[in-house]
């Protein structure tokens, strides 16, 4: 009999267990940082784990109002569920709290009611300690706030947007303009500079040392730039009519390089000449009579005379036969 009085006792016992530990609620509450400087802020974090069927009536906390006296309520967070095994939820919540008096702060727990059983966190500690001011420091030292700040008057603040492209479309305007007048060439200047390359040496020769003597330079004193102009004629004509680089030579060196054509011994004699007169003039700082300055001029009409190309034969063929139809 007794046996089976000890049986359905367990049998009850283990029809209620399964109810019971469903009903069980696990909360927790902890802080970030238990020791501020006043103002400073830290949260606190709640955290609630029961079962899925079960109805809680969360801890009233308002923000913008005292968690306890001294300890205020910035913020708090809607509560943030999690899915956990056997059907249970977890529940986690955040309250931002400060507080600008120094002191230590009892934080009671916070409680949660199921049905007729409350359930409470653990108390919390939250120590606020003082800020350090300077010893100097005094009332008199406080500032007032500032009135609002009139901002400097700037004009580019209040021109409209049209005033901007119209400033972006002249700027572009005087760039396209610039790059026009730099790199852009009319026909007839490209004709112009077709011509100018066109002129055979010997002509632009002849035409420089015209140009020197009507410049009667000699004339004025001026007997080295009269002889460094006349030289640079040579040399240039030297350079386009016999492929040497006369620019760069010395006069010796010239003379040199024209020894070296068969053609040119008759004339060397000429060109040594003027260009030993030259340097006297230009080194030794000689002044030579007006009859030499003539004659130096003579001598380089001559040169660039003896050394023109003749034409060849080919050319005067064509040009007889081209005035013989002509002339049918």
């Amino acid at each position: 009999m007794r046996s089976k009085i000890l049986i359905i006792t367990a049998l009850l016992l283990a029809s209620f267990v399964p109810a019971w530990a469903q009903q069980a609620l696990v909360v927790e509450a902890k802080m970030d940082s238990s020791v501020l400087w006043m103002g400073e802020q830290t949260v606190i974090h709640l955290s609630l784990t029961q079962d899925a069927n079960q109805q809680v009536v969360f801890p009233e906390i308002v923000a913008s109002s005292e968690l306890v006296k001294g300890v205020e309520v910035l913020d708090i967070s809607q509560p943030d569920t999690t899915e956990l095994k056997n059907d249970r939820l977890q529940i986690k919540q955040d309250v931002l709290v400060t507080s600008f008096d120094s002191g230590f702060y009892y934080i009671p727990p916070f409680k949660y009611v199921f049905d007729e059983d409350t359930f409470a966190t653990e108390s919390l500690g939250l120590k606020i300690v003082p800020v350090d001011i300077a010893p100097e420091a005094t009332a008199a030292d406080a500032k007032d706030i500032k009135g609002v700040a009139t901002p400097p008057f700037v004009l580019w603040d209040f021109m409209p947007t049209w005033v901007w492209v119209l400033l972006l479309v002249c700027a572009l305007i005087a760039v396209a303009v610039v790059l026009v007048l730099k790199f852009y060439k009319p026909k007839h200047a490209l004709a112009t500079e077709d011509v100018v390359e066109q002129i055979p040496p010997y002509e632009l020769a002849i035409q420089g040392l015209q140009e020197l003597r009507d410049s009667k330079l000699w004339q004025q004193g001026q007997e080295k730039q009269y002889y460094t102009r006349l030289v640079d004629i040579l040399r240039e004509y030297i350079d386009s009519r016999f492929g040497i680089n006369a620019m760069e030579m010395t006069s010796a060196e010239i003379i040199r390089a024209l020894k070296q054509n068969s053609d040119m011994r008759e004339v060397n004699s000429y060109l040594n000449d003027i260009l030993s007169m030259a340097d006297f003039v230009k080194f030794a700082k000689m002044r030579p009579l007006p009859d030499d300055n003539e004659r130096v001029m003579r001598r380089a009409f001559d040169f660039v005379e003896l050394t023109r190309p003749q034409p060849s034969v080919e050319t005067d063929d064509a040009t007889n036969e081209k005035n013989d139809k002509s002339n049918q």
